[in-house]
């Protein structure tokens, strides 16, 4: 990308391509509205990243979701966290309403 001769490079976005589908489903757990939502998410971007709603609003709903035991770190890459949400939850995304 080239705006006024300046290039661009956005950080790599691999992992999360590999995992676009659950960290679309989390992030729609924290912030429903999608003018909320970030449209940009690259391998290094976390939640708090992602979207306006504060951290305490995000834990609340994330624990409504998946249970009192959500105590995974919103400081942790998005791919990364979902990682770590489908060790504990290996059925997710599909077992959970």
């Amino acid at each position: 990308m080239n705006i006024a001769g300046k290039t661009i490079v956005l950080a790599d976005h691999t992992q999360t391509d590999a995992r676009e589908r659950e960290i679309q489903l989390i992030i729609n757990i924290v912030e429903p509205d999608p003018e909320y939502q970030s449209p940009l998410v690259t391998d290094e971007a976390t939640l708090l990243d992602a979207v306006g709603v504060d951290e305490a609003t995000m834990t609340q709903r994330l624990k409504q979701h998946f249970g009192a035991d959500f105590d995974f770190s919103l400081r942790l890459p998005l791919w990364k966290l979902v990682d770590a949400i489908k060790t504990r939850h290996p059925d997710w995304p599909d077992s959970f309403a």
